[in-house]
């Protein structure tokens, strides 16, 4: 590009040098503009939004529609798309420079949307499984909520702007990049809310609508900061560790959330419709005053860069700022890859350690996000009670016969719950020790505590060891099977019977 023509349209000649970058008369004018209407408009779609969610939620209270199937799927689609549709509509209606941004609005909307859809949930809940060992400790919650959950989001967006708006001409005022962010930043969490309520089969309107509000605002925060730095990053020449900063900050945000939203409201959604009573706003009010704050933290930081480049204040570039660019961009990547590399090592290590414990007969290790838990007649028992919610359990019954021991489990458990089917069974060798497996399903009622009926499996390993007999038993949910299993099989291959 040569040195003097204009770094947004790259046709014009340059009249006026911002930090080592050329403008023509109009984009100058563009990129010293100071757009207030953008943070008064921000502070509207919080209000509107929180009354909205308050209408729901009393219409809900008041009414009590009894939605199933389809139907509750179908709203709760409907209402997971309603606070960024509010948020988008109000910063389009304060957008007076530009005759025709709804287009590129909206197609940020959408790329994040996809993207979050297709790399970013498939990233943290897939590839990584986060909600496997998130909060299995401080550490492992700390580092899996900023460097995992936080970085994939904050990249996403940062993907959507820088590599498709961040070249457009019309990317050319410093509020674009926050404009352009934060629709990004919505689409993810739109992604976000879609996926939780077909994962659910529905949500109940009031408590569903403010969870998907609170994602929604939470993300309009991050899109906000990051915003800030792409939009600065477009018209100023900054050093090569300004946009990598700005993922980082961005990405400490969103994890910081995470882990105080988990300390405000531990509780869970209201599924499928029912529940009473008033849902929880904690998340919804630390959401909004997050969006508040952010909001006016990038206000003001780019008015003071707007009066600096007025001041000129601002040190010459001595490169090509597409250069600069390029390695900017070639260092946020490399921090982002960095986070996802930092992130995946404590979360193996969450996932492999193990714990080492000795019972009568026995020896083994289990692992160490289970906790000890022995039930009357047990030999031992550790239990997953910040996950999975399995079981690993040990009992020594009386008797020799592997098989007849196996007839006995699976009639005392007939009489315990009202289903209860022996799937398979068989024999293997673990260890170099022999065993009858068997493996079962039965139904939990929930009868005292009013809660569905939950299909649970398990797996027995019946061994008969010095004419004594030891019973190695998984307990788990029909959905977390596979996910607990090779956890079992290293529990199982790490006893030592006596």
């Amino acid at each position: 590009m040569a040195a003097q023509v204009c770094c947004v349209d790259q046709q014009r000649p340059g009249t006026h040098n911002i930090g080592g970058r050329w403008f023509c008369d109009e984009h100058y004018n563009k990129a010293v503009y100071t757009r207030k209407g953008v943070w008064r408009t921000a502070i509207i779609a919080v209000v509107a939004l929180l009354i909205f969610v308050a209408a729901v939620v009393v219409l809900d209270l008041v009414f009590k529609p009894q939605l199933s199937g389809g139907t509750l799927v179908l709203t709760g689609l409907i209402l997971a798309l309603v606070p960024a549709a509010l948020w988008l509509v109000f910063f389009y209606q304060q957008d007076r420079l530009e005759p025709e941004p709804v287009g590129y609005v909206v197609r940020m909307f959408v790329i994040g949307l996809a993207l979050a859809g297709a790399i970013g949930i498939p990233l943290t809940d897939q590839l990584f499984a986060v909600q496997t060992w998130l909060y299995r400790d401080t550490l492992t919650t700390w580092v899996g909520s900023i460097f995992i959950t936080g970085g994939v989001a904050a990249f996403i967006i940062y993907a959507t702007v820088r590599y498709f708006m961040f070249d457009e001409p019309e990317f050319d005022e410093r509020t674009d990049g926050v404009v352009y962010a934060t629709a990004a930043a919505l689409g993810y969490a739109t992604s976000l809310n879609v996926q939780f309520i077909l994962a659910n089969g529905g949500a109940r309107l009031g408590t569903g609508e403010i969870f998907v509000a609170e994602v929604a605002l939470a993300f309009a925060a991050f899109g906000g900061l990051l915003g800030y730095f792409l939009g600065r990053a477009k018209l100023e020449q900054d050093p090569i560790w300004w946009l990598p900063l700005g993922l980082a900050l961005t990405a400490l945000l969103g994890g910081l959330f995470v882990i105080l939203r988990g300390q405000l409201d531990p509780g869970s959604i209201t599924i499928a419709g029912k529940g009473s009573g008033l849902p929880s706003f904690n998340g919804l009010i630390l959401a909004g005053i997050l969006a508040v704050i952010v909001t006016a933290i990038v206000s003001y930081l780019i008015a003071r860069d707007i009066k600096r480049s007025l001041d000129s204040k601002q040190p010459t570039a001595t490169v090509d700022p597409t250069v600069g660019d390029r390695q900017a961009n070639y260092a946020t990547v490399g921090v982002f890859a960095l986070m996802l590399i930092i992130g995946g090592l404590v979360g193996s290590n969450a996932v492999n350690r193990t714990v080492s414990f000795s019972a009568p007969g026995v020896q083994g290790s289990y692992p160490a996000s289970f906790s000890p838990a022995p039930a009357t007649g047990d030999v031992f028992r550790a239990v997953d009670t910040v996950g999975t919610g399995a079981e690993f359990v040990i009992t020594a019954p009386a008797g020799t016969d592997p098989v007849a021991i196996a007839n006995q489990l699976a009639g005392s458990r007939s009489t315990d719950y009202s289903l209860y089917k022996v799937l398979s069974s068989g024999k293997t060798t673990v260890n170099s020790q022999s065993a009858v497996t068997q493996r079962f399903a039965y139904v939990d009622s929930n009868g005292l505590t009013g809660a569905s009926p939950v299909v649970h499996q398990g797996l027995d390993y019946i061994f008969v060891i010095n004419g004594k007999a030891m019973v190695v038993t998984l307990l788990t949910t029909s959905d977390q099977l596979a996910t607990v299993q090779p956890q079992f099989a290293a529990f199982l291959n790490s006893l030592k019977f006596q």
